[in-house]
Order: structure tokens, then C-alpha cells, then sequence
């Protein structure tokens, strides 16, 4: 329902969506009659931190969109809280979302996708202009009205400018379109937006996305691969594009376009055949092999001018003239690359490089360098005729389709004329028929009026004599009454009379019939007695027999029992006697083990394994009779650690081990943090949720007990690939706190298993101080992670901060 502080203004038509974080409605504003979408979300509570996070960026997305007015951005329009929900009134599109259309598989154009994007990058050129990054620019994001035009929707995460209100060790965006700076954890600016409005410009042309996957998946391709060219996807794709997403895409934000505007601009460019030269390089001819390089059509006078430095069209090119161009301008370029080496090579050889030749070879020299130019002359004359000609042709082909929609609009008009003249026959013949039944009605009127009087006149004379037949048979029906009433009165009494008789027959029959039934039922009576005590007495006879013969059989049973309970007494006392001696025996077999035990030193010997195994986090704890050992430890040194018991005397039912082997680069770090690993039981503890090893597609979630003192939270993801995610960089907890880590929530998808698969190892550290000076990026190199993680513990232990950590190995597969 609506707050009620927009009861008055507004009337809601329906619903357009609904969610776990609110509702949008469709309404409409009761003043100015205008359609609005309101979106209403509940407040949240002081207590829950994500839901606060949300509320913000809910605030936020009022604030941004309210800065911004543009004809391409859905408008804000009004916004307000209460003590229990907050509210944005924004402009009502009724198109869809282009990912809608996405979803549907529809193939666009070259001219639709040109005009979307144009209109995606005015509107994100506005407002980078007003200092608001968007963040998250999707198909999802972009509205689009029934006529096509574009609305970029939802600035819920977007970043005014000298604001800063990421949530630290949250990712913001979608991961599909995400720049690699935001995967990074690094500040972004319009360049982000850059990057994903090429990501959809991508999707536009091939019908798929760059970068396909999980979040770990495209997080990886995002960061170190680069995606194929659009027009080896799409046939209808020209390869202009090929560069301007290879410019959007580009990993460092410093390679993309400066801005919206120029983006935009190569993108029309690239539709018009024209070349967009990549960053650092000029856009001269064969030094680019995915450029594109189109002629400029030569001006009506048919002369080709040359081109300004730097290959970019001069003010006099016109559009590219067609398929043939391009072969027209490369063999130009060739022509005058052999007359400027001829040159250059005169120049060199000539005068200056020793002692002077003869005139003769010189003027040979001279020679030569006139006929290669005389043959690049001749050579770009060739082709400008051939541009000539394509251009004539083209103009043919181009007349030739108008001659033939002159002719359709002629034979249109024709057409349309003749529909016309027969509308106008058919409205005359439509009105006389009209006259002619307005006529015949009038006459049906007339004698329809006649036949009325004439009826009412007879109606009038029967209702009359039917009144006069009335009253005599009412008369006629009075008199028959009381007669009937006479004789049904005489009737009634001597039909009470015969009752009354019939009845006292019937009772003197009844009393009869009852004194004759209770004599026979007396007669029965005594007859069932008699039977009954026969019965009875013979009972009793047989019941006396079964009981005499009861007691012997009991006698005999209880005399068999005894024998059988003296028997089994007398076995049961020498298995007993039996098991006592073996029982002293074993006694006597465990106090000299534990004797043997007990003069063992197990705390020693947990506390040197521990230590002493390379590349292992081993936790210990012992008593006089047994030891404990958990961790991990590396796959071919846990047999080492079995072998160390035995060497050291620890029976195999003394030791108690519950190591988890791995395979993976992780020593380094495992030999710093084993100083601070807790004791085996002790919180924190953490533990996988679901069933190892965890398969492509699937949630890594972590169920995590924190100990019974305030906590910093970390856990740090070290993969087999070198590199550290760090899955929560530092969230302060609660004693006793029990987490479920890597649950989707809103629109962060979960922790989702992908390439590439193998060993990991996710350490879970917690500590009463924050460890780092600052957040750490989301994914770095395994040594730049340890190496501020050496420094952080050195520093703890300086100040006195409790440090307790704990691993847990993780392994992933394709499939199990």
C-alpha cells in the first residue's frame, strides 16, 4: 500500500513489480492527470547493516537521478520517508527494458544499435558532465519507451562526485559488466561506465556477452583475456566495430575513451565504414591490420584530395563511396609510398653521401623517380575512374528505385482516387434508401395508429362484459360454497363417528393379543432356565476336568524348568568365571599401557609435530593419556607426521588426527600465520557447507562460530593461481557470533564455484583491532597479500591485538 502521506495525491492502478526490498506501483497523480511509477521499500532496521546499506543506496538513487534532467534519463519527480517506509516518485516507462528484448533473442540493426547506444551515451556524457557515475549500466538499466526512445533507470549505486560510499569489501555493479578496476576494488570513474556500455554494445551486435560465466569465471576473463571481435560473431557486423570494442574494453581505464561523446562518435563512425584508430597509434594506412581504411568519395569535379596528416579525413571528405573504395585508397597510398622511397633513396644516395657522381647517373636517377611517379599518377587515376564508376552506378541504382516508388505513389493515388469516387456512389445510394424507409415508416405509423384505436375500443367493450360475467359467477360461486360447507359439516360428524367405533374394536383386539403374548412369553421363560442350568451344570464338569488336567501339565512344566534353570546356572557360572579371568587378564594388559603411556611426554610431542611439519597448520592439544591434532597440512608430508608419532612412541589409539590434505603454493603463508593458529575446538571455527569436493555452479558458503570477544572478521580466499581474494576484508562481529558466509543477497549472486578448479585454501582470521591500515583490493597477487599480512601480525603483537586464525582447504571441480 501507499505511505499515507501520498494517499491524496496519488490513485494506484495496479502493480508493476514486487520484491523482497519493496514495491512499485503504477499510479497516476490525481492534480496533473500524469502516469508515475512509485517505488515504496520499508525501512530498515538500526540492527541489520545490509539492510541500512540498501536504504542508502535507495536514498541515493533519489538524489543522483534528482540531480540529472535529461530527455535519455527516467525522471525523479518527488521523495519522501515516514518512521517506517521511504518513497520515489519517478517517471512512468511503459516500453520495457532492452534486456527484455535481449532475453527474447530480437536482432537489431546497424542504424537501431547506432541510434540506442547514441542515446545511451548523451545521457551518461550529461551526467559524467554533473559529476554522477551510473555503475551499473545494463540492459536491465535501460528503459525504453513504446516508441524506442532510451531511459537509463536505476542510480541506486552510482558515485556523485567528491562522495564516498562504497561499503568497504563490497563489490558494486554487475560482474558481467564490471570494469576490471571495480573487480580490483580500485575507485572507478566514467571510464566504468565506458567499459559497460561496451560490454552492451558487444551484446548488441553478437547477441552474447564478452565475458560469460560465474562471478570467478568473469572475473578472471574481465582481468586477464580479451574477448573475440564482434564482426567473427556476426556476419552483419562491419569491422570498424572491431576496434571500438577492442578501445572500450581495454584494461586500463587510461586506454578507453576520454568520454561518453567520443564513444559515441567512433560507434558512428564505425556504422558509416569510417575507421576508429587505436589509442596511442595514428590511423595511417597498414599500420593497424584490424582498422578498417574507406576512401573519402572524390567532389563533383573528380579530383581526390589528399589526405591531412595523420590518415584522418580532411574538411572536403565526403562518406565512403562503397565496397570499392578501399581498394582504391590502399593503392594510392602504395603509389605514393614507392615515389616517397624512390626520393627518400635519392636523397640519400645522392650528392652528399660521398664523392659527386656523374651527371648522367643522376639525371638516370631523376629519371626513374619521374616514371614512378608517372606510374602512381596513372595508378590513382585508374582507380579514381573505378571510383567514378561505382559512384555511377550506385547514382543508376538510386534513380532507378525512385523512378519505381513514383510510379507506386502514382498507382497509390490512383488506387486511392477510385476508393474515393466509389465511397462517394455508395453514400448517395445510402441516403436515398434512407428517404425511402423514412417514407414506409411514416406510412407504417400512421396505420399502426388506426389499429390501436380500434383495439382499444374493443378492449373497452370485453372488459366491460367480462366485469358483468365477473360478478354473477362470484354470486353463483358464493352459493355452491355454503351448500358444499353444509354438507361436509354432515359429513365430518358421522365420519368421527365410525372412527371412534373402529377405534375401541382395535383396542379391546390389542389387550388380547397382549395378554396371550406375555403368556407365551412366560412359557418361554421357564424354558430357558431349565435349559441354562443343564447347560451350566455341564460346564462346570468340563471346566473341573481341564483345570485336573492344567495342573498336571504345570507340574510336569515346572519340574522341566528347574532342571533346565539348574543346567544353564551351572554353564552361565563357568562362562562368567571365564570372562572374569580374561577381564583381570586385560586389566592388567591396559594399567601396563597406560603405565607406559603415562611416562610419555604427549604435550612435547604434539607441540614439536606441530612445529616441526613444513608447510602446515597444525593445532595441538594433549592429556596424560591422549593427544590431538587438526589442520592442515600438505599432501605429501601427512604420512611424515604418522611417521613422527610412531618414532616418538605414540600408540596409534593415543593420537587422534584430523588433518586435511592439500596441494597448492600456500607455504609461505602457512609458516607465518602458524604462530597464531587456536587450539583444535576452540572458536573461531569454520566449516563448508555442502558436500566437498564442490562442483562448477554451485555455492561456496562457510558457517563460521566467532570467539566469545568482540572480533574483526577476515577471510582470505588463497587460490592455486597465485592470487588472494579477499572474500570479507574486515567485518567487526559480535562474541559468540554464528555467520553463514556466501549466501546471495540482493544483488550480490553468491560465492559461485568456476574455473579454474583445484586446491584452495580459505583462512578465517579474527582479531580484537583492525588489522590493516586500509582495504585491501578484492584480488591481489599471494605475495603482495602476505607480505601486508606479515606486517599487520608483527604490528598486533607490538600492541598486544588477540589474533586467532583457521583454515579450512577447499577443493572444486568441473563435475564430481
Amino acid at each position: 500500500m501507499l505511505p499515507p502521506e501520498l494517499n491524496q495525491k496519488y490513485e494506484v492502478r495496479g502493480t508493476l513489480g514486487a520484491g523482497a526490498m519493496g514495491t512499485v506501483y503504477d499510479a497516476v497523480d490525481r492534480i496533473i492527470e500524469r502516469r508515475v511509477a512509485i517505488k515504496v521499500v520499508n525501512r530498515p532496521s538500526e540492527n541489520d547493516p545490509e539492510a541500512v546499506e540498501a536504504h542508502a543506496r535507495f536514498r541515493r538513487e533519489a538524489q543522483a537521478a534528482g540531480r540529472l534532467s535529461h530527455p535519455n534519463i527516467v525522471g525523479v519527480y518527488d521523495y519522501g520517508e515516514n518512521a517506517t517506509q521511504a518513497w520515489i516518485v519517478m517517471e512512468l516507462v511503459e516500453g520495457g527494458s532492452l534486456k527484455g528484448r535481449l532475453d527474447r533473442h530480437e536482432r537489431f540493426t546497424i542504424p537501431e544499435i547506432v541510434r540506442i547506444m547514441s542515446e545511451v551515451c548523451a545521457a551518461l556524457q550529461y551526467s559524467h558532465q554533473r559529476g554522477v557515475v551510473h555503475r551499473d549500466i545494463k540492459p536491465g538499466n535501460i528503459m525504453l519507451t513504446t516508441d524506442g526512445q532510451v531511459k537509463i533507470a536505476d542510480f541506486g549505486i552510482a558515485r556523485l562526485e567528491n562522495s564516498s560510499m562504497t561499503q568497504v569489501g563490497t563489490l558494486i555493479g554487475t560482474p558481467s559488466y564490471m570494469a576490471p578496476e571495480q573487480f580490483r576494488g580500485e575507485p572507478v570513474d566514467l571510464r566504468a561506465d565506458i567499459w559497460a556500455a561496451g560490454v552492451m554494445l558487444y551484446q548488441l551486435l553478437t547477441g552474447e556477452k564478452p565475458f560469460e560465466g560465474g562471478f570467478s569465471a568473469v572475473m578472471h576473463k574481465a582481468l586477464h583475456t580479451e574477448p573475440p571481435p564482434p564482426s567473427q560473431l556476426s556476419v552483419t557486423t562491419p569491422r570498424g566495430f572491431d576496434a571500438v570494442i577492442a578501445r572500450a574494453l581495454a584494461k586500463r581505464p587510461e586506454d578507453r575513451f576520454a568520454s561518453a561523446a567520443e564513444f559515441a562518435e567512433a560507434i558512428r563512425n564505425a556504422a558509416a565504414g569510417q575507421a576508429a584508430p587505436t589509442a596511442g597509434l595514428p590511423g595511417l594506412p597498414g599500420l593497424n591490420e584490424d582498422a578498417t581504411i574507406v576512401a573519402g568519395r572524390p567532389p563533383a569535379g573528380g579530383t581526390m584530395h589528399e589526405p591531412p596528416p595523420g590518415g584522418r579525413p580532411g574538411p572536403g571528405a565526403a562518406p565512403p563511396a562503397g565496397r570499392g573504395a578501399p581498394v582504391a585508397l590502399i593503392a594510392g597510398g602504395a603509389a605514393a609510398l614507392i615515389v616517397a622511397l624512390v626520393a627518400g633513396w635519392y636523397f640519400v644516395m645522392g650528392p652528399g653521401a660521398g664523392p659527386d657522381p656523374a651527371i648522367a647517373e643522376r639525371e638516370r636517377q631523376e629519371r626513374l623517380a619521374r616514371e614512378a611517379a608517372d606510374q602512381a599518377r596513372q595508378a590513382q587515376l585508374a582507380q579514381e575512374a573505378a571510383v567514378r564508376e561505382a559512384a555511377e552506378r550506385e547514382r543508376a541504382a538510386a534513380a532507378a528505385q525512385l523512378q519505381r516508388q513514383a510510379e507506386a505513389q502514382a498507382q497509390a493515388a490512383r488506387d486511392a482516387a477510385e476508393r474515393e469516387r466509389a465511397a462517394a456512389e455508395a453514400q448517395r445510394l445510402a441516403e436515398a434508401q434512407a428517404r425511402a424507409a423514412q417514407e414506409r415508416a411514416a406510412a407504417e405509423q400512421a396505420a399502426r395508429l388506426a389499429a390501436e384505436r380500434e383495439a382499444a375500443a374493443r378492449d373497452q367493450a370485453a372488459r366491460e362484459q367480462a366485469q358483468r360475467e365477473r360478478l354473477a359467477a362470484e354470486q353463483a360461486a358464493r352459493e355452491a360454497a355454503e351448500r358444499d360447507r353444509i354438507a361436509r359439516e354432515q359429513q365430518a360428524r358421522q365420519q368421527a363417528e365410525r372412527e371412534q367405533a373402529e377405534r375401541e374394536r382395535l383396542a379391546r383386539e390389542a389387550a388380547e393379543r397382549d395378554r396371550l403374548a406375555r403368556e407365551a412369553a412366560e412359557r418361554d421363560r421357564l424354558a430357558r432356565e431349565q435349559a441354562a442350568r443343564q447347560e451350566a451344570e455341564r460346564l462346570a464338569r468340563e471346566q473341573a476336568e481341564r483345570e485336573r488336567l492344567a495342573r498336571e501339565a504345570a507340574e510336569r512344566d515346572r519340574l522341566a524348568r528347574e532342571q533346565a534353570a539348574r543346567q544353564e546356572a551351572e554353564r552361565l557360572a563357568r562362562e562368567q568365571a571365564e570372562r572374569d579371568r580374561l577381564a583381570r587378564e586385560e586389566a592388567a594388559r591396559q594399567q601396563a599401557e597406560r603405565d607406559r603411556i603415562a611416562r610419555l611426554d604427549l604435550r612435547a610431542a604434539a607441540q614439536a609435530i606441530a612445529f616441526s611439519t613444513p608447510c602446515s597448520l597444525i593445532a595441538w592439544s594433549a592429556t596424560d593419556r591422549t593427544l590431538t591434532l587438526t589442520g592442515v597440512v600438505r599432501r605429501s608430508d601427512e604420512p611424515s607426521v604418522r611417521a613422527a608419532l610412531a618414532q616418538r612412541g605414540v600408540p596409534e589409539d593415543a593420537a587422534r588426527l584430523s588433518l586435511t590434505p592439500f596441494d597448492g603454493a600456500f607455504c609461505e603463508a602457512l609458516d607465518l600465520l602458524r604462530p597464531f593458529l587456536g587450539p583444535p575446538g576452540a572458536p573461531p571455527s569454520v566449516s563448508v557447507v555442502g558436500r566437498l569436493p564442490l562442483q562448477k555452479d554451485e555455492l561456496m558458503r562457510l558457517d563460521v562460530v566467532m570467539p566469545d570477544w568482540p572480533a574483526h572478521l577476515y577471510v582470505a580466499y588463497f587460490m592455486h593461481s597465485g592470487e588472494v581474494a579477499n572474500l570479507v576484508p574486515s567485518a567487526l562481529q559480535q562474541a559468540g557470533a554464528q555467520i553463514r558466509l556466501g549466501e546471495p543477497q540482493g544483488s550480490f549472486p553468491g560465492w559461485i564455484v568456476d574455473e579454474p578448479y583445484g586446491t584452495d585454501l580459505a583462512v578465517v582470521i579474527a582479531s580484537d583491532r583492525p588489522l590493516f591500515g586500509a582495504t585491501r583490493p578484492v584480488v591481489e597477487r599471494q605475495a603482495d597479500y602476505v607480505a601486508a599480512l606479515a606486517a599487520a601480525l608483527r604490528n598486533a603483537r607490538a600492541t598486544g591485538t588477540r589474533v586467532i586464525i583457521r583454515p579450512v582447504v577447499v577443493e572444486t571441480v568441473a563435475r564430481r
